[in-house]
Order: structure tokens, then sequence, then C-alpha cells
């Protein structure tokens, strides 16, 4: 099966991986890379030539250590926005008598149904993912084929995003001479990626924290139940340690990062730095005070959100990953607000390709798309070889 490529167009930086999807349904990382991007505020493109650099920069990389003989023409993209929703949506289909027997044609006519739901015209649809079927309204089930009933309900979660901010990075693609295979939400993937088939099934929310944005995925039995996203990320806490001690960008990020704490500190410790050819110094009980309150916000918006419907109370456990994801304490407080365990995602990449002192759990989402784009590839291996075992049957018979 050929290559596949997937492509994180991030805040602080461009992410991708080369893959070998196998037949057996595994696959092969041979080659990572990531390239600064200075085009994204917000998970939202802001200097288009900046990122384009980024991108180019990031697939140069990525073509080189696969030998530098192949060319990348298109990507599958993951998209990290805050824009991020999903709405639950449903079709239903009558069958011709009462008591009939369900066919594939009746999923196929229920599913359409579903899917012509009226949407915002500033939305984007990016994937309806079948959730189960309901047979005469009441009964729920998996695999209605086979089965007799009167109706069929097709129930579905539907993802959508801006649609003027996802056509801004398909267009940044297309100036980079890129085609983009399909669109991947980057909390879906990092639940793929953080997770084993056990832990969804026994519920589990993953949350990303990224440079613009946080977003997320609640798993409850082997589907996703909600998928969201909120444009507030580990920038929005260097910009807050900013202006409240009057630092600098650099400054503010190198105290977060060595300094920061999720959970208030109540032990007074003083921490110098130099700026401006002065020596200054701060608290850094005041420093985890500024971005406990940053942080305490984020989780308790993701808190309401997956509270609705009482989806919280199918949570067992919270996975977190992404670039926010090592800032200290911050499992502490996810599972004080959540009242759930909670660790960081070990994504399983190759120790060869790990440069040293590189964030690892940014990748969580590649590794989630990687499995997606394998499912993808096989099935378009198998459509192949079922369409030309036709086409020698066609030739066969009339020559």
């Amino acid at each position: 099966m050929e290559l596949s490529v997937i492509l994180e167009i991030g805040t602080s930086y461009t992410r991708g991986i080369v893959i070998q999807p196998n037949e057996n349904g595994s696959y092969k990382i041979i080659a990572m890379a990531e390239a600064v991007n200075t085009g994204v505020k917000k998970s939202e493109i802001v200097n288009k030539d900046n990122t384009i650099t980024s991108i180019k920069t990031a697939l140069k990389s990525l073509s080189l250590m696969c030998g530098g003989d192949i060319q990348i023409r298109s990507v599958n993209l993951i998209y990290s926005g805050g824009n991020i929703d999903c709405e639950q949506i449903s079709g239903m289909q009558t069958l011709q008598s009462n008591n009939a027997v369900i066919e594939h044609s009746d999923i196929h006519n229920a599913l359409q149904n579903a899917k012509t739901t009226h949407l915002q015209e500033d939305r984007f649809i990016v994937e309806d993912i079948l959730l189960d079927y309901m047979l005469n309204g009441t009964q729920r089930v998996d695999n209605p084929i086979g089965m007799t009933a009167q109706s069929i309900h097709t129930n579905l979660i539907r993802l959508h995003v801006d649609k003027n901010r996802i056509e801004n990075i398909l267009n940044t693609l297309e100036d980079c001479s890129l085609d983009y295979e399909k669109v991947y939400i980057s909390g879906l993937c990092s639940a793929l990626g953080a997770t084993t088939p056990q832990q969804r099934e026994e519920g589990v929310l993953v949350i990303n924290f990224g440079g613009g944005s946080t977003t997320w995925a609640a798993y409850v039995g082997k589907n996703p139940r909600a998928v969201g996203g909120i444009p507030i990320g580990g920038d929005h806490i260097t910009n807050d340690i900013h202006c409240a001690f009057k630092t600098t960008a650099k400054i503010s990020e190198t105290l977060k990062r060595q300094y920061g704490s999720a959970t208030i500190i109540s032990k007074h410790q003083l921490l110098e730095y130099q700026q401006d050819f002065t020596n200054k110094v701060i608290d850094q009980c005041d420093l985890s005070r500024v971005i406990n309150a940053r942080m305490d916000e984020t989780l308790r918006i993701i808190h309401e959100y997956i509270s609705r419907d009482n989806l919280i109370e199918a949570i067992t456990s919270i996975v977190i990953c992404g670039k926010g994801a090592l800032l200290n304490n911050l499992t502490t407080l996810t599972s004080n607000i959540f009242e759930r365990p909670c660790k960081i995602a070990n994504p399983p990449l190759p120790a060869n390709l790990i440069k040293p002192g590189a964030n690892t759990t940014a990748y969580v989402p590649l590794i989630g798309a990687a499995e997606c784009c394998t499912k993808e590839a096989i099935l378009e291996e198998r459509k192949k070889r079922s369409d030309n075992k036709i086409k020698k049957i066609f030739q066969k018979i009339f020559g």
C-alpha cells in the first residue's frame, strides 16, 4: 500500500509523520518532523506566508527522512481549531411493510435522511459518525441487518468547524501545491492515539492542550459521545504571565515551563530572572495563582460541556496530551476537578526518530490519525482488488 502523510498545522509548530500502512491493520512510522510556525495564532492563520514556510520546512524534513526520493503531493490534515463542535443527528426510514426484514438499502436510506439535517452555512461538516440504530423508535441495536421492524432510525454524531477557518487552511495547502485526502479532528484523533479500545469502552475523556486551543473527545463504548474545542491554550497562559508581571513573551514562556504549576503553590519562593539588563524577581506562589486561574477556568468549561446529558457519570478516567500537558501538576488539577484519575499520554513513537527534548505527547493526534488512515488504506486496497476482479470477469466474458 502507498505511503500516507499526516500533517497538523498548530499554533507553535507544524508537525507531520509519514506512515506505511499494512494489510493486517498495523502501520509503521518511517518519518516524523516538526517546524516552528509563527503564522498561526489561536489556531487560526494570521500570516499565510509564514505558515507556508513552516509547512514546506516540515515536509522537506519528512522527505529527507524518507531518503529524499518521495514527492509529497497530498496530506491528511488534522484540524485543531478551537471552534470544533458536535451535535447528534438522526434519520428515519419507514419499511415497505409491517415487520419487514431490514436490508442494506433500508440502512442506506436512513443514513442519507440523517445527513440531510440542516447545518448553518458558516459551518463545515468534517464527518458524520454512526453511533447506533433504533428499531421502531425504542430498541437500540448495533447491527439491524436481518431483523424485522416497522421503521429504522440511524443515530449519528456530526463533527463540524468554522467554514472560513478551515477553508483558509485548505487554501494554504493548495498554495503549497498540496491536495488534502481527508480532514480529521484533533480531539477525536487524540482519543484514538492516547487510549486503548478497552479504555474507550469503559469511558474515557481525552484532552489535548495546544498552544492556541484546547480540544477534547469523550468515548463511552466504541464510539465518541462528545467532541469539542475552545480557543484557549498554552499561549494564553504565557500572555497572562506577561500581563501580570510585565515580563517579555520569551521570559513568560520560560517561567511557565520551568517554574509554572497548574495548582497553587503555598510555599513562597522567589524566582530570579533578568530583563532589560536588570535583575528581577517574582514569587512562585503568585506565578502559580496566575496559571491556576486560567487552567481552572479551561477545565471547568470542559467539565460543564461533558456534564451535559449526564455524560460525566460514564467517564472513568482522563488522559491529557499536547504541548501544554507537561505543565507541572496539571494531572492533579484535572483529577481534582473531574474527580477521576488522570495521566499523561505516552504515544508509541519509534525511539530512533525522536529528537532530544522533543515533546512526544504533542504527536498523539498524529498517532490517532495514523490509525484512521490505515483503515482507509485497507478499505481502498480491498476496493481496488474487487474492481480488478470484476474487470477481469467482464474481460473474460466479453473479450
